[in-house]
């Protein structure tokens, strides 16, 4: 691009269309429906120039104005080949920045465990005036807790993101208090946090979550001041949040009223389930298009994430241009969700949990299959079925259409091959490095296996 030639917001649109493959298009609906990302009727319009995120002011907070999308930096766009290893993309970071700032999102998402994530972001974001953006960052302490070396880390905050003090600072990802008094509490590093919040190094304390309810709740009754919080939420973890080697309660409906009732503003991580609620089956996204047309899967998500009155802001992870123009669009023209569509996105959750997707591609870089199970084959089955709403549950033998679903399912199933079918898996474990995207093949057999026993 000769930039000499093109405004800024030329570049960010050519930028954006040829990563699109578009010469000249004025729209990105096209695109978007061919990677299959929104249903077919859902209508996409390019923000506008004067287009602006919705913010919300919080009085807790020195009445700061805070946008309610906030730009997650995890996940920045990276230079082609090497895949993850490849460097990060500051010429594309910068266009993305430039771009959300001049649609009114301020708070951007940083950490120290995120790669070269502070150092982007302090790059991008320093060609602008300081007071236009908020910046939140986190002591990701996870390997060393000791007080200096938790020191030396804010200090390379500091350093990295071009600043002298964080807006918005986050003791990162605490999943229990055992876990809190380890990294920040029994080596002295919180009344260093608070001295440095007094002089203004750090203008606002807070934590992100990853633990139970009842983690939560011995956390807030603390004698700390926590001035915001940050949850995982979204509607399909709005009623149980299953955690990872633990049978504990977990919801994010019982996380967020527990701040809510204290008044601590809440940001929002994982609005969109790392990406998993913007592609969801074919048959939930028609269920989505049919009472939201105007927003895609994303939207739907982002939309139902940020209705709750306590959310001070949501965070997205956006990779690319279009993913950020989409969420402008969305948060530009935000209507919150009212008590029925609530209602709704519940139903949509119990469809999603009854109809799980494996995530295979059918690349058959699994196969050929020591057994000769057709791995892509019994997957495509499955996904077929889940993907039209109609997996049958044994344990739920009196819901209403179970046979139907129990038929449909096994008559699909019955046009594998003669002993290529789950039935055949030894759990061999063959299969296992072969699979760019890390599915637990035998796991998934197995599972398939039994349902099918079970429906006999």
């Amino acid at each position: 691009m000769d930039n000499k030639k093109m405004n800024r917001r030329d570049a960010i649109r050519a930028m954006m269309l040829a990563g699109a493959g578009l010469a000249a298009s004025t729209s990105l609906a096209a695109p978007l429906r061919a990677a299959g990302a929104v249903p077919q009727n859902w209508k996409f319009t390019e923000p506008a120039k004067g287009d602006q995120v919705i913010h919300r002011t919080w009085k807790s907070l020195g009445n700061e104005s805070i946008s309610l999308l906030g730009m997650g930096c995890m996940r920045f766009p990276r230079k082609p080949g090497a895949g993850r290893r490849a460097p990060l993309d500051q010429e594309a970071i910068n266009m993305m920045i430039d771009y959300a700032l001049d649609h009114g999102i301020n708070y951007f998402d940083t950490a120290p465990a995120y790669g070269d994530s502070e150092r982007a972001t302090g790059e991008a974001l320093s060609r602008h005036s300081r007071k236009d953006y908020l910046i939140a960052t986190k002591m990701s302490n996870f390997s060393n807790a000791e007080l200096e070396a938790c020191k030396a880390m804010f200090a390379n905050s500091l350093k990295n993101l071009r600043t002298d003090y964080v807006d918005y600072f986050l003791l990162h990802s605490i999943g229990s208090v055992e876990d809190f008094n380890k990294r920040f509490k029994d080596n002295g590093l919180l009344p260093w946090l608070q001295e440095l919040r007094k002089k203004g190094t750090i203008r606002h304390l807070g934590f992100s979550f990853h633990g139970s309810n009842a983690a939560m709740k011995e956390l807030l009754a603390m004698p700390y001041t926590w001035e915001f919080v940050q949850i995982q939420l979204n509607y399909v973890d709005w009623k149980n949040m299953p955690l990872e080697d633990s049978d504990e309660a977990c919801d994010s409906e019982t996380l967020y009223n527990m701040l809510a009732e204290k008044n601590i503003p809440v940001v929002i991580m994982e609005p969109i389930r790392g990406g998993a609620l913007a592609n969801v089956p074919e048959g939930l996204k028609g269920r989505l298009a049919e009472r939201f047309p105007h927003l895609s899967p994303a939207g739907v998500a982002l939309t139902y994430a940020s209705t709750f009155p306590g959310v001070m802001c949501s965070l997205s992870g956006m990779s690319n241009m279009q993913q950020l123009m989409e969420n402008v669009y969305t948060f530009s023209h935000f209507k919150p969700f009212n008590a029925q569509d609530n209602e709704y996105m519940m139903e949509m959750a119990r469809l999603y949990n009854a109809n799980p997707h494996i995530p295979c591609t059918a690349c058959r870089y699994c196969m050929p299959c020591p057994r000769g199970v057709d791995i892509p084959g019994v997957f495509g089955v499955y996904n077929a079925i889940s993907d039209e709403l109609m997996l049958p549950d044994p344990a739920n033998r009196k819901e209403k259409g179970y046979k139907q679903k129990r038929d449909a399912f096994l008559k699909r199933y019955a046009t594998l091959a003669k002993d290529s079918d789950a039935s055949a898996c030894v759990m061999c474990n063959a299969c296992l490095p072969k699979c760019p995207q890390r599915i637990r093949i035998p796991d998934q057999m197995r599972k398939i296996h039994k349902l099918v026993k079970d429906l006999g």
